[in-house]
């Protein structure tokens, strides 16, 4: 998973460092061999050699059906395993071999690129968007297996990617929707196949402030509905520089949020958020002739963040998140917050999401966590450590960093154990091994049955040593991902030349080095797991990764 601003009853806990000490296992011994093995022939030898031949092919017979029931069981085991890592954040089927790029599509020479170019992923096919065009990219060999023109003005294509609070998400969808426009300026909405095949190129039935691809083959759309009292609110300052707001916006509009069909246009689900609380008065000012004027609009841009998973939205005095089946996510801890917390919503790698506020750079952040329905499970105070890639396997653990301690909780919000860890990221989860990042800079391989330590390494988010002249600069780890017994982690590096993302690979359960590899790139992006594959995103471009 590749790693932005505000859109972060129950069981609360007060997590107490404890006095103990994490022990630290020592390695198992290796098995040994006699000398003499395999190289005698014994007795049992001798006793196959005399039974009757038609005694011997029966028992042939039996192993190799008991052989070939276990090569049955293992190729389903194989697939159950290849199919978890397609659907898990940070999942790859494969992480044996470090990667190289091995396809890549640019934006158009002398046209600006649509930021991004991946709408979706749908199927074994990249959709990306370029310019006036759709293309479908194969996810494995970058071969282009169809192109669609956009005949109307080319808007945005999606669900595509999506930041939520400090990770990029990109989930297959089962459709791309594009939305455009006409030469009358009518928003049009255009569904395509995996296959290539156009489904639908058909109007908005209305005019609505806000249209983009939603989850599930849908429109998300918001306009701006009520007719609210005047309010008494002056701007001061200057626009560019020192705007201020002066008085209270007590009274706006609500915003009436809709999912519809994408082929159909049949409606889905509509909820109306009533107008609240102004977070951001910026929300409530359209500025014009290049900033330089600025007046009061309390129905101006709505801010919105859709994914497979969650739809957000935000404006004056608006906020609010929702399902996809349209389930309001439940923002009562938002409600306490005083004005200089942060606030973060976002999906979690296992289902579910997280409704956090807390400030910058503290440890005790209130965090709220949902079920797939968006209401309250539980409730921690400290740093929710959500796994950046995970091998598939559900989840019966939940992470909480806080005060040079990391807590274990079962899924109903209870302890089961503490380690003297000061965990600040879970970089990867698998079956039994929690990988972290701790507040030393180490990373480290806990057992997630007692939280005892497995393994430490210190070298892994430091900056390396540098062979050549020039002067490299290494940032933090940026994206992390796993195969169930590899963890590989990406750290940009920065030299004058060029970007470069450094690969180190470790055994999940020793933390030994299996691999690394410096991959040059052409600049800033983010690295992704999708489908079991690897992609480079980067503003006008995309590539595919792969041993």
């Amino acid at each position: 998973m590749g790693r932005r601003r505000r859109p972060e009853g129950a069981f609360t806990f007060d997590l107490v460092p404890d006095e103990g000490e994490v022990a630290t296992p020592d390695a198992p011994a290796g098995a040994t061999l006699d000398d003499d093995a395999g190289t005698r022939r014994g007795r049992v030898g001798r006793a196959w050699r005399g039974t009757h031949r038609h005694t011997r092919w029966g028992v042939l017979v039996a192993v190799v059906a008991l052989a070939g029931t276990g090569v049955v069981v293992d190729a389903a085991m194989d697939r159950g395993r290849e199919a978890a890592l397609r659907e898990a954040a940070g999942g790859v089927v494969d992480l044996s071999l470090p990667p190289r790029e091995v396809w890549r599509v640019d934006g158009v020479a002398d046209e600006r690129a649509v930021p991004g170019g991946l709408a979706a992923v749908t199927g074994d096919v990249v959709a990306v968007q370029r310019a006036a065009e759709l293309l479908g990219v194969d996810l494995e060999t970058g071969e282009t297996r169809w192109s669609v023109a956009l005949v109307d003005r080319p808007g945005t294509c999606g669900p595509g990617l999506t930041f939520w609070s400090d990770t990029a998400e990109v989930t297959r969808s089962s459709r791309v929707v594009c939305l455009g426009q006409d030469r009358a300026g009518a928003t049009t909405v255009l569904v395509v196949e995996e296959d290539g095949t156009v489904l639908a190129r058909r109007e908005l039935s209305e005019p609505v402030d806000l249209a983009v691809p939603g989850p599930g083959a849908s429109v998300m759309t918001a306009r701006w509905v009520g007719s609210p009292d005047d309010v008494d609110v002056q701007l001061q300052g200057d626009p560019m520089t020192d705007l201020a707001v002066v008085g209270d916006i007590d009274d706006g509009y609500d915003l009436q949020v809709r999912l519809e069909d994408a082929v159909t246009g049949e409606v889905r689900w509509t909820r109306t958020v009533p107008f609240g609380e102004v977070l951001d008065e910026e929300q409530c000012v359209r500025w014009s002739t290049g900033g330089r004027t600025a007046e009061l609009e309390r129905r101006g841009a709505v801010e919105h963040a859709v994914s497979e998973r969650l739809v957000g939205v935000s404006g004056c005095g608006i906020l609010a998140y929702f399902t996809p089946d349209g389930d309001p996510l439940d923002l009562s801890v938002l409600a306490d917050a005083d004005t200089e917390s942060v606030r973060q919503v976002r999906p979690l790698a296992d289902g579910g999401y997280a409704v956090s506020t807390g400030g910058w750079g503290q440890s005790g952040w209130r965090h709220h966590v949902l079920d797939g329905q968006g209401r309250l499970r539980f409730v921690v105070v400290g740093r929710l450590l959500d796994p950046w890639a995970t091998s598939g396997v559900a989840a019966d653990r939940w992470l909480v960093g806080q005060d040079g301690v990391t807590v274990a909780l079962d899924a109903t919000g209870a302890e089961v154990w503490r380690t003297r860890v000061g965990a600040r990221e879970l970089l990867a989860r698998t079956s039994g091994v929690a990988v972290v990042l701790d507040d030393r800079d180490r990373v480290l391989g806990l057992d997630l049955a007692d939280g005892s330590v497995l393994w430490v390494r210190d070298d892994v988010a430091t900056e390396p040593a540098t062979s050549g002249g020039e002067d490299q600069r290494t940032g933090e780890i940026q994206s992390v991902f796993t195969d169930g017994t590899v963890v590989a982690t990406v750290a940009p590096a920065y030299t004058d030349a060029a970007v470069v993302s450094v690969w180190r690979a470790l055994d999940v359960s020793t933390g030994e080095d299996l691999w690394s590899v410096d991959l040059r790139q052409d600049g800033w992006g983010v690295d992704l797991a999708v489908d079991g594959h690897l992609l480079r995103w980067w503003p006008t471009g995309l590539a595919g990764l792969s041993p």
